[in-house]
């Protein structure tokens, strides 16, 4: 092939210029086929990672709205809200 390009370049580089885009037709082709099959592959690994967040949603979700938690969390805001309130009309004084 080098040996015809040399010599008769004429006739080889039509050739070379065909079976490259053939070449590339078929890896144009076999890019589209992987790419099909790595979207699928995304989609359930996706669906695999969403079905594990939520178990764990749903654990965190249930301790924060538990009336224990936001009573505590209801106490601590009053209490941040009269320190600062009181820091305030220390400072004013």
């Amino acid at each position: 092939m080098i040996d015809g390009l040399m010599n008769k370049p004429r006739v080889a580089v039509p050739l070379v210029l065909r079976r490259l885009r053939s070449k590339l037709d078929e890896w144009r082709e076999a890019q589209k086929n992987y790419n099909r099959i790595w979207r699928e592959q995304c989609d359930k690994n996706h669906a695999k990672w969403q079905q594990s967040q939520a178990a764990t949603f749903r654990q965190v979700d249930g301790r924060q709205m538990r009336t224990k938690t936001l009573l505590n969390e209801a106490d601590t805001a009053a209490e941040e809200v009269s320190l600062s309130h009181h820091c305030t009309v220390v400072v004013n004084c």
